[in-house]
């Protein structure tokens, strides 16, 4: 089953990587370098399939990077949440949410995958996700 995944992740060589891995497996990825980029990604894309249907979501799921310029992941996971609560997301950070009581009810909504972690758990992260549907 081919996915369709968003990505937001700042450091070019982790972006590489990520993408190589994931199309390897046979899923489409959209890159983004920061999280302003990243949302206005998933807005353009959610304008797109509101149409077709309202169970539909532009992605299958959204990787966040916690750490990046102009937005941070939490900021955009926010904002996500908020124009589509079924949106799946990940965080794929080394830095752990913390913070507010709004950073306490998103960690309920996303899933952590901790940096440094293998491309193989990167993998099975992402279509475990969506396998359990």
């Amino acid at each position: 089953m081919s996915l369709n995944i968003l990505i937001a992740e700042d450091n070019q060589f982790t972006a590489t990587q990520y993408d190589r891995i994931l199309r390897k497996y046979g899923h489409n990825v959209v890159i983004t370098r920061d999280g302003s980029e990243c949302l206005e990604k998933y807005r353009n894309e959610l304008k797109k399939t509101e149409f077709d249907s309202l169970d539909n979501n532009p992605f299958d799921v959204v990787v966040l990077d916690q750490s990046m310029p102009k937005k941070s992941g939490s900021e955009v996971a926010e904002e996500i949440l908020e124009a589509n609560p079924r949106q799946k997301i990940i965080f794929a950070s080394a830095y752990a949410l913390t913070g507010s009581d709004n950073t306490k009810q998103l960690k309920k909504k996303v899933d952590f995958l901790q940096k440094p972690f293998s491309l193989r758990d990167f993998v099975q992260k992402i279509e475990g996700e969506n396998l359990s549907e």
